[in-house]
């Protein structure tokens, strides 16, 4: 039994489930175990989806905040509707866009990004595209996320994720580097899950 029919068998299990189950993606099952394992999630927090589309991160968000918790998507490609959820089309970099998040929700408790950056095939440009992506998610949590709050971000490991690692752990008082069992085997993507922001305003 190889290992990457071991990899595919994985992929492939978890695709199942998510179809089987509603999902929009098998990355909802990665969402769900950090989640069992961390303890992110409470009723009626307020959830800021980074990367959102095509929504598998937001539909488990509303699931975990329920019955009264508020869900927003921010992405750049448009996001098929979701009940309990409210998706912005736009880029997180931009200030009109941030305008728009503020509108909907004035802070967040736990902010999560799933994003990746389109692969080229280089690991060492897509690392760096990684970890790009993933400053660019820190900005929106020194500006959006309340103190004791908690944060979830993609990145590829790498030369430039240590010091990435060390930033987290100057602003949260809890940062685990993981790998939940729903993630490719062998695959160089971790989760870097924070808990307790420090406030720092």
């Amino acid at each position: 039994m190889s290992k990457r029919w071991l990899k595919e068998h994985r992929k492939e299990t978890y695709y199942r489930q998510a179809k089987k189950s509603g999902y929009r993606s098998r990355a909802a099952y990665k969402l769900l175990q950090i989640n069992k394992k961390f303890r992110i999630f409470k009723a009626n927090q307020k959830v800021l989806d980074l990367g959102a589309a095509p929504g598998g991160w937001s539909q488990v968000a509303v699931e975990l905040v329920a019955p009264s918790g508020t869900v927003i998507g921010v992405d750049i490609d448009p996001i098929k509707p979701l009940e309990g959820a409210e998706f912005i089309k736009g880029d997180m970099t931009s200030e009109d866009t941030m305008d728009l998040i503020k509108s909907k929700i004035d802070y967040a408790d736990v902010i999560i990004s799933d994003m990746s950056p389109n692969i080229s095939g280089h690991y060492s440009v897509d690392q760096a595209k990684s970890v790009y992506l993933a400053e660019q998610a820190l900005d929106v949590v020194v500006r959006m996320l309340k103190p004791g709050g908690h944060f979830i971000v993609k990145i590829f490991q790498g030369e430039d994720f240590p010091e990435f690692l060390q930033k987290l752990k100057e602003r949260f008082e809890f940062c685990k580097v993981h790998s939940p069992p729903a993630s490719r085997a062998q695959s160089s993507e971790v989760y870097v899950v924070c808990k307790g922001a420090y406030d720092k305003r």
